[in-house]
């Protein structure tokens, strides 16, 4: 069985019996009853997520996935492909948003090259999970093969599973590449009903 096939036979609902509780202690803090929008309902899933009425933060981790796109030849971004080492540089850099919005959340960032045209060598810090170099034009067919595809999910997971291990009870995950928008956008439309 494959680390993703056995990773999402592990996943397993939500106690619901949670649900009101949390949703009964959020209204009956010192605030107008679902003042906080959509914060509470994140609350409310997080609440259950962990399985406790109180739940703690403690160490945050956010990695960033970086990869070139073959779509990029079809001029859908304002910037050249050679853009995104420089990228990945700047947040190893601790110099993009990530890093400022990871800095005031407690949040350590880590940047994983998954699929940069560009060896990196000198990128110290860099996680070097690289499944091949750029993917292929989203316009002309597969950006990936599926096995590249189940690999770079499979590299999200062992990552996810070594920060808990170590500790890491929040993870979040970003993106970021020239043409990025594109396959992202293809993604999403692939998902609606």
């Amino acid at each position: 069985m494959s680390l993703l096939d056995k990773t999402i036979a592990e996943i397993l609902p939500v106690d619901r019996s949670l649900e009101a509780e949390s949703r009964a202690h959020l209204d009956n803090l010192t605030k107008p009853a679902g003042s906080l929008g959509y914060l509470e309902e994140l609350a409310v899933r997080y609440c259950l997520a962990t399985n406790t009425l109180k739940p703690r933060v403690g160490k945050k981790v956010i990695f960033t996935f970086a990869g070139d796109h073959g779509v990029a030849a079809e001029g859908v971004s304002a910037y050249p492909e050679e853009v995104t080492p420089q990228l990945v540089r700047n947040m190893l850099a601790e110099g993009a948003a990530v890093n400022v919005l990871a800095r005031h959340a407690g949040a350590e960032v880590r940047v994983v090259d998954i699929g940069v045209d560009d060896p990196l060598k000198d990128a110290q810090g860099l996680l070097a999970k690289k499944i091949r170099p750029g993917t292929a034009n989203i316009a002309e067919g597969p950006a990936m093969t599926l096995e590249e595809a189940r690999n770079a999910v499979e590299v999200g997971i062992e990552l996810s599973q070594e920060a808990a291990a170590e500790g890491a009870a929040l993870i979040g995950t970003g993106e970021m590449g020239i043409a990025n928008t594109t396959p992202s956008s293809a993604i999403f439309a692939a998902l609606l009903p």
